[in-house]
C-alpha cells in the first residue's frame, strides 16, 4: 500500500499528536492515522486493537500497517459524530447505544487479554490533579490552597475505596470518538475509535467519561437512569451504593484535571472553545460535588472553584 499521497485531506483530532487523514480511492474512502510524532501511541493502539477485535463491538478495520513509517491504513466510519448529530430528541438514543457497547466490552474483555495494559494507580491520579493544583488554582488567583492536604484527602480516598483496577477502560469513551453507523443493528450501529489510550481501572470509568462529558452540556437528566442500567448488567458489581461513589469520585477527579488543562490552554492559545470547555467543566464539577461524601475535600473545592 502506498501512503504517499498528495491528495488527502486533514482531519482535526484535537490535542493529540496523531495526524488523521482521509483519502478518496476508487470511489471508497479511507483513513491514514500516522503515529510518527507519537511511536508508543502506535504501539498501544495495535494492542489495543487486538483487544477489541475478540469483543463484540464495532472499530474501523486496519487494512494495512506501515512500521517504518509508523501509518495505519483503515476503514472510514464516515462523518457522523455523535457529538455532531446529538439533539434532544436523539440524546437518550445515543447514550444508551454508547453504554451498551460499554457493557459488552466489561462482560467480554477476558482478564488474561488486558495483561499488556498499564494499571490505573494513586500515582497517576496524583499527577493528574496536579494539572488543577497547577493550572487551575493559580488562574483564578487563588491564594493559600491547601495542597499537601488536598493530595492527602485524595490518597486517603483513593485506597479507603478498594478500588478493583482490573478492567478495560477506553479512557475517552465521549461523544467526540463514537460514530452512528445507520447500516448495522443493535449496539453494533455505535462505532468506536480512538482507543490508543486504554487502560485497566475502575469497571465505571468510560461510563463516566460518557455521562459527565466535558465538552458538550448536555443535561443530567439520564444519568441516574444509566447508571443503574449499567448496574444492572454488571453481575460482577456486588453494591449499587458503593458502585456510585466510586463513579463519583472518580468523576470528580477526572474534571479537576480537566479544569486545569482548559485553563492551561486557554491562557496559551486564547481560544473560546477552551472557556466554554471550562464552563461545561466546572458545572459538572459543581453538580459531582452534591455526590461527595468526604466533607473535608467537597469543602476545599466549594472554597476555590
Amino acid at each position: 500500500m502506498n501512503f504517499d499521497h498528495n491528495d488527502l485531506e486533514k482531519i482535526e483530532d484535537g490535542l493529540s499528536e496523531k495526524l488523521i487523514y482521509r483519502i478518496t480511492e476508487k470511489e471508497n474512502t479511507k483513513i491514514i492515522i500516522d503515529f510518527s510524532k507519537d511511536k508508543q501511541e502506535f504501539k498501544n493502539f495495535l494492542n489495543v486493537y487486538k483487544i477489541l477485535l475478540k469483543v463484540n463491538v464495532l472499530i474501523p478495520k486496519i487494512y494495512e500497517v506501515n512500521q517504518q513509517q509508523y501509518k495505519i491504513y483503515m476503514q472510514d466510519f464516515g462523518s457522523d459524530k455523535f457529538n455532531k448529530i446529538y439533539n434532544k430528541d436523539n440524546l437518550y438514543k445515543l447514550l444508551k447505544l454508547a453504554v451498551d457497547n460499554i457493557i459488552v466490552i466489561q462482560n467480554e474483555t477476558n482478564l488474561n487479554n488486558l495483561k499488556n495494559l498499564k494499571e490505573y494507580t494513586f500515582e497517576d491520579l496524583k499527577i493528574e490533579l496536579k494539572e488543577f493544583v497547577n493550572y487551575y488554582i493559580p488562574g483564578n488567583k487563588n491564594l493559600n490552597f491547601p495542597t499537601s492536604k488536598f493530595y492527602e484527602l485524595w490518597e486517603n480516598i483513593f485506597y479507603s475505596q478498594n478500588f478493583n483496577m482490573n478492567n478495560f477502560v477506553h479512557k475517552d469513551f465521549e461523544f467526540v470518538n463514537l460514530f452512528f453507523l445507520e447500516n448495522y443493528e443493535s449496539h453494533l450501529q455505535c462505532g468506536i475509535i480512538d482507543f490508543q489510550s486504554a487502560f485497566t481501572g475502575f469497571i465505571g470509568w468510560d461510563l463516566l467519561s460518557l455521562l459527565e462529558n466535558p465538552r458538550i452540556n448536555f443535561t443530567r437528566e439520564y444519568n441516574d437512569k444509566l447508571i443503574k442500567y449499567f448496574y444492572n448488567n454488571m453481575p460482577i458489581i456486588d453494591n449499587l451504593n458503593t458502585f456510585r461513589e466510586q463513579y463519583y469520585i472518580l468523576s470528580l477527579a477526572r474534571q479537576s484535571r480537566l479544569l486545569g488543562r482548559w485553563k492551561k490552554l486557554l491562557s496559551t492559545n486564547n481560544d473560546n472553545q477552551y472557556l466554554n470547555y471550562l464552563k461545561i467543566t466546572k458545572s459538572r464539577t459543581i453538580s459531582i460535588l452534591n455526590n461527595i461524601k468526604n466533607y473535608e475535600l467537597r469543602s476545599i473545592y466549594e472554597k476555590y472553584l
